[in-house]
C-alpha cells in the first residue's frame, strides 16, 4: 500500500510546520526565557527529534507523545548530548507543548 507523492510532500510540510511553529512557540514563551542558552538549544534540537518521531504515529494521544518525549530524552542522556540537570527543564517544556502538538495533528 504505497502513498502517492503528494500525500508524502504534505506530511513533510506539516510537519516542517509543526516544528517551526513549536521552536517558535518556545522561543517566545516564559518558559522557554527562563532556560538557559544551552537548554533552550537542547530543547529546539529535542523537539525536533520528537517531530521525527512523531511522523511515524498514526494515532496521536497524549500518552503516546509523553512516551516519545521520554524515549528521546533517554536517548539523549545516554549520549551524554544534553545535561542531566536540564532535563528535567527540558522534559517539562516538551511535555507543555502537547496542547500545541495535538492541535497540530489534528488540522493535518
Amino acid at each position: 500500500m504505497n502513498k502517492a507523492p503528494s500525500s508524502h510532500l504534505r506530511a513533510g510540510l506539516a510537519a516542517g510546520a509543526i516544528l517551526g511553529l513549536a521552536a517558535g512557540l518556545f522561543l517566545q514563551s516564559r518558559q522557554g526565557k527562563k532556560l538557559t542558552k544551552d537548554a533552550q538549544k537542547k530543547a529546539v534540537q529535542l523537539q525536533a527529534q520528537v517531530m521525527k518521531k512523531l511522523k511515524g504515529v498514526e494515532s496521536m494521544s497524549k500518552a503516546k507523545y509523553t512516551e516519545i518525549v521520554d524515549h528521546v530524552l533517554a536517548y539523549y542522556t545516554k549520549t551524554r548530548e544534553i545535561a542531566k540537570t536540564e532535563i528535567p527543564q527540558v522534559r517539562s517544556y516538551l511535555l507543555a507543548r502537547w496542547k500545541e502538538i495535538e492541535r497540530e495533528f489534528k488540522n493535518i
